[in-house]
């Protein structure tokens, strides 16, 4: 399955996909009258899970341990876990921001070549290994939902509807943490630098490199996925 090949979409299926993903995206930036959040932005739920698990395998992989992963809302979430090293824990910190975009970047490469269902396949097992360390009813159920979607489209959806929800999965990714540094840049403009709590801040107090570099890293890193991928993703 794996290596199993479809053809190229046309250009309708590959722009719908990605003006979704965008559109997700762009409801970041504007709040509904009500003052609630966009049901739309729920799709980016895609990316955080990805963000986390980020985190949980760079842990994993440089000597750590992950004790649980959590989901809270489509665009926040963390990570429980400890770290081998010093080195490890940068590296894990700063795993999160750059995984959706990689991510993103690989399922281009993937789609490119036309391995549709290669795409679903390790996004469900991306999902079976954050459900390892899910302990509370939402992130369960966030996890089980999206692997839902994936199974029923991997198994039973036409091909057309199989490779337009695998073009919009990379796209969300590529585009998700758009929102995420979005975020860290807001919350400094309105309450400074000090005492922040995120990824960013983290890797300030453990390295010689203050939270703006990082944040501008992450946004070029977000930045050169997308320009990769464009070209990979459009017939």
């Amino acid at each position: 399955m794996l290596n199993e090949t479809v053809p190229a979409p046309g250009w309708e299926v590959a722009g719908v996909a990605a003006l979704f993903a965008f559109a997700v995206s762009l409801t970041s930036f504007v709040t509904p009258p009500s003052g609630r959040p966009s049901l739309l932005r729920n799709a980016n739920v895609l990316g955080t899970l990805f963000h986390e698990g980020g985190h949980a395998l760079v842990s994993l992989l440089t000597g750590g341990d992950v004790s649980r992963v959590a989901i809270t809302s489509p665009g926040g979430g963390f990570t429980q876990q400890q770290h081998g090293s010093a080195l490890a824990a940068v590296l894990a910190t700063a795993a999160g921001y750059a995984t959706p975009p990689l991510a993103g970047l690989g399922a281009a490469v993937l789609l490119h070549r036309g391995h549709v269902q290669a795409v679903l396949v390790l996004t469900l097992a991306a999902l079976v290994f954050l459900l390892l360390f899910a302990r509370d009813l939402l992130t369960v159920a966030v996890i089980v939902v999206v692997g839902a979607v994936v199974y029923a489209a991997l198994r039973h959806a036409p091909e057309w509807l199989r490779t337009g929800i695998a073009y919009t999965e990379a796209w969300l990714l590529l585009t998700s943490e758009i929102d995420g540094v979005r975020i860290l840049v807001v919350n400094r403009m309105r309450a400074g630098f000090r005492d922040r709590t995120d990824d960013a801040a983290a890797l300030a107090r453990r390295t010689a490199l203050p939270s703006p570099v990082w944040i501008g890293g992450w946004f070029v890193f977000n930045g050169w996925a997308v320009w990769q991928a464009f070209p990979l993703l459009w017939p």
